[in-house]
């Protein structure tokens, strides 16, 4: 059975937010994301992590990076990455908190390290996206070590290297079904209709977004959204559902009044203003 993420079921889910909270009970997502010549990755994500609800996202980005992630977004917070012993000494453990690797990260050795790093030592939810899932398809025998807590976002060009075949839109679902009865991940299969499929065999297909979003950095969007939802105690099957209701939505709301062509990844970002996440 195929559950269709419609307003009624996303209503049925959400929490409201707490009248007494504050920053930290939001929530702080930290974003491992971006290299030379993909900067933005990691400030597209970490700004769609601040505007969907979470009290405090930390940029973990080269050094080359910091002046135009603060030039864009003076309320990040920023780690230099130095590599995984960098990553060794941070407070992993902390509550309320969630983790995006992989958008823009290069398929450096480097970057290789500091994901088998995490995947091996910090039970931090993370979310796994772009380069992450490609160095995660490199190194199959990291599979083991995948859990509940991991949520992947693949298209169809990652889920293939994922599977080890190559798939389309038709064979897709079937592949994903398979992968997540070998790995109890979260997988979010992109595309049109994304759809869902959670460590506990419910799939769920998205009823928002449309065509104008096949636009660079719209991944690193979503990837940001659903941390964000995490570090807000939603569970990591949850926050991937509500997480692709929502990117879906905002990018309806821009076309209601924009023409598809015209949309880019910031303006998804944007959108999220309109919506109570």
């Amino acid at each position: 059975m195929v559950t269709v993420l419609q307003e009624d079921w996303v209503q049925s889910h959400r929490k409201e937010r707490a009248l007494d909270g504050h920053k930290r009970s939001f929530g702080h997502v930290w974003v491992i994301a971006g290299s030379e010549g993909t900067l933005g990755a990691s400030i597209l994500c970490s700004r769609a992590a601040l505007r969907s609800g979470c009290g405090l996202v930390t940029a973990i980005i080269p050094k080359e990076g910091l002046i135009p992630l603060l030039a864009n977004s003076p309320e990040l917070m920023y780690q230099i990455n130095e590599g995984k012993s960098m990553l060794e000494n941070l407070p992993w453990q902390e509550e309320n908190s969630a983790i995006v690797f992989g958008p823009g990260v290069g398929l450096s050795e480097s970057s290789a390290e500091e994901l088998h790093y995490l995947l091996e030592h910090v039970k931090t939810p993370m979310v796994i996206d772009a380069d992450g899932l490609t160095l995660l398809a490199q190194h199959p025998e990291w599979y083991a070590l995948l859990g509940e807590s991991h949520i992947l976002t693949p298209h169809l060009g990652e889920l293939s290297r994922l599977v080890g075949k190559t798939v389309d839109a038709e064979s897709a679902l079937e592949e994903a079904k398979k992968f997540v009865q070998h790995y109890p991940v979260q997988l979010v299969v992109k595309g049109k209709n994304s759809h869902v499929f959670t460590s506990d065999g419910k799939v769920c297909m998205n009823s928002t977004g449309n065509d104008g979003m096949a636009t660079a950095g719209s991944g690193d969007v979503l990837a940001g959204i659903i941390a964000a939802l995490v570090a807000q105690s939603y569970p990591p099957s949850l926050a991937a559902c509500l997480g692709v209701y929502y990117h879906g939505l905002a990018g309806d709301l821009y076309t209601s009044t924009y023409s598809k062509s015209s949309l880019v990844a910031g303006d998804l970002i944007e959108m999220l203003k309109q919506i109570d996440v």
